[in-house]
């Protein structure tokens, strides 16, 4: 069966992101040339940072275009974590690059402070392309941001986030260049600095987006204040008397509701059906039509007091 809405949001997000890969491929190359030709280390650092997230930009198109697919019998859960797979590829492509341009960056900052070494001093072209630069990341920020929040995806807000993280590199990058090009030659050093502060910021955000997709692909439940509003919406559906399990979990961006409600024991099999449909609208009112529920429903035994004490104080 498929889901015209799941099909509609996963278009956005493959359409945002192919527009993030564009902006990215074509900042790769000017800000390569210019890097070269303009002598700064600086800007090459960031045109290697803008090749790592053309490359993760490529990876995730492939795991989106994925994770939109519906569910099928050998995927009954559907394909969602394919999108929390590709946060996942993002966050160590940029981990492994900016791990590797600290590294240079540092020994290029040794060879100007310990050993003397002399580095040409980069040019104003370069400056003008970090600006341009800057102003670009921050709309793409913007917009990208925007609709993450709004399609609850996970691998939107790991490019809204990487795009932030290029601005605040960018910042350091035209610090350093500006400071080398009016400070004079004794300042030179402030350069590939720059680009040692792109790669932290690199690595601080690669860890950024690492760590949530990773709970997520090992089943984290949900926070606590999601599971508080799943009981308070279970306990005040009535003739529910308790709840008892309760076990959830994220896949992509829908949610994983799975948990034991107590009813009277009296009540017929339809009469607790009724039960169980009424919760399930109200949970996928509240959390979105895609949400995962499987509810079990069990005889209320009063002695149980902890399963039943939740619920004491509904209306």
């Amino acid at each position: 069966m498929s889901h015209p809405h799941y099909s509609q949001r996963t278009a956005k997000i493959l359409q945002i992101t192919l527009l993030g890969s564009v902006s990215n491929a074509l900042l790769v190359g000017l800000k390569l040339f210019i890097g070269v030709f303009g002598h700064s280390s600086a800007m090459i650092a960031e045109a290697i940072n803008s090749l790592s997230d053309f490359v993760a930009d490529l990876i995730a198109l492939i795991f989106i275009r994925i994770s939109g697919k519906p569910q099928d019998k050998d995927h009954h859960y559907g394909h969602g974590k394919y999108e929390t797979l590709a946060s996942v590829v993002m966050a160590v492509v940029m981990m492994g690059v900016g791990g590797l341009l600290f590294y240079h960056s540092i020994d290029k900052v040794y060879a100007i402070v310990v050993r003397g070494s002399h580095l040409p001093s980069p040019s104003y072209l370069a400056l003008v392309i970090a600006v341009i630069s800057l102003i670009t990341k921050g709309l793409l920020y913007r917009y990208t941001s925007r609709w993450a929040t709004i399609l609850k995806s996970s691998a939107l807000r790991a490019k809204a986030m990487d795009h932030r993280g290029d601005m605040l590199t960018l910042v350091a990058v035209l610090l350093g260049i500006a400071g080398a090009i009016f400070l004079g030659d004794g300042w030179l050093f402030l350069e590939p600095l720059a680009a040692a502060i792109v790669s932290l910021f690199i690595l601080h955000m690669g860890w950024g987006i690492l760590r949530p997709a990773f709970n997520e692909l090992t089943e984290e439940s949900l926070p606590p204040e999601v599971e508080q509003e799943i009981r308070q919406i279970v306990c005040t559906t009535a003739r529910v008397e308790g709840i008892g399990k309760l076990h959830t979990r994220s896949i992509g961006e829908r949610y994983a509701i799975e948990l034991d409600i107590l009813v009277d024991g009296q009540i017929t099999v339809t009469e607790a059906h009724d039960v169980t449909h009424i919760i399930e609208i109200t949970l996928r009112e509240r959390f979105g039509a895609t949400t995962h529920i499987a509810i079990h429903v069990e005889p209320v035994d009063y002695s149980h007091h902890q399963c039943v004490r939740e619920c004491d104080n509904k209306e």
